[in-house]
């Protein structure tokens, strides 16, 4: 629409490289820390972008993310970054489009039993009807083809933990139904969704959640996050995140109604 403001988005990228990653492929500029994170602004395909280096870690990346919501503000958070599969299908190099995150370590006793709803996180997919949600993952898995990435949607587990063996992966996946695994993701929603601002993960495997997790990671680490931004940044160019802004708003999901996805 004509006059209309851009669509103001928030990257969270948990570690420096992913950072550096996201700020070069979007040929972002250093500005100035936001809670004392590395911090880089432009403009992509239209949108104002912001970059926010959160540092590792559930506590890190919740914190940002809220002292971005506030400082900034923006009216989409992408949580991105890399993973770790638990769908021992997938490819290094595949992208995990989150519909959902499932924080599966609050018990503090290792893995649970079962799955509480307390440890489950809704995505701006998950919030929307399910035929647009379902159409903007269509799109999204379009674009992967353009750039020749696998785009899968799914759920990412969320929790502290180092999955280096399949004795940890497979029951793992098996408790959650997630496809990867990562230790960022759970803290970014949890953030965006009591500030009432739409939440979405768009991540990318390194390692299989085996023995060889760590070789497997250092690897790939770099290669798989030049894709994974020029992804992000075909997305952008695609017009896709303001698909997502737009069909939330039609959807009607005010701050409350996103707050009270989060249990208190």
């Amino acid at each position: 629409m004509r006059g209309e403001v851009p669509l103001r988005i928030l990257f969270i990228c948990p570690v420096p490289i992913e950072f550096t990653s996201c700020r070069s492929l979007l040929a972002l500029r250093d500005a100035g820390a936001v809670a004392g994170c590395r911090c880089a602004r432009g403009s992509v395909a239209g949108l104002e972008v912001v970059a926010l280096q959160s540092g590792p870690g559930k506590a890190r990346s919740a914190a940002a993310t809220a002292a971005a919501t506030a400082a900034v503000p923006p009216e989409l958070v992408v949580d991105t970054g890399t993973c770790a599969a638990l769908d021992t299908g997938l490819v290094a190099g595949a992208v995990i489009l989150g519909r959902s995150c499932v924080e599966y370590d609050i018990s503090g006793s290792g893995l649970p039993r079962r799955i509480i709803p307390e440890m489950r996180l809704p995505s701006a997919l998950a919030l929307l009807p399910r035929p647009q949600a379902d159409r903007l993952v269509r799109a999204a898995v379009e674009v992967g083809r353009g750039t020749d990435l696998l785009v899968r949607d799914g759920s990412q587990a969320c929790g502290e933990f180092l999955i280096q063996s399949p004795g940890i992966r497979d029951p793992l996946a098996a408790l959650t139904g997630a496809l990867a695994a990562n230790w960022e993701t759970a803290g970014v929603f949890v953030a965006a969704l009591r500030a009432g601002v739409p939440p979405v993960s768009i991540r990318a495997v390194t390692d299989f959640g085996d023995e060889r997790s760590l070789q497997d990671f250092r690897r790939n680490v770099r290669r798989v996050c030049r894709e994974l931004y020029g992804f992000v940044r075909s997305l952008a160019e695609a017009g896709w995140f303001v698909q997502v802004r737009e069909r939330w708003r039609e959807a009607g999901i005010g701050p409350a109604r996103a707050a009270r996805e989060v249990r208190p």
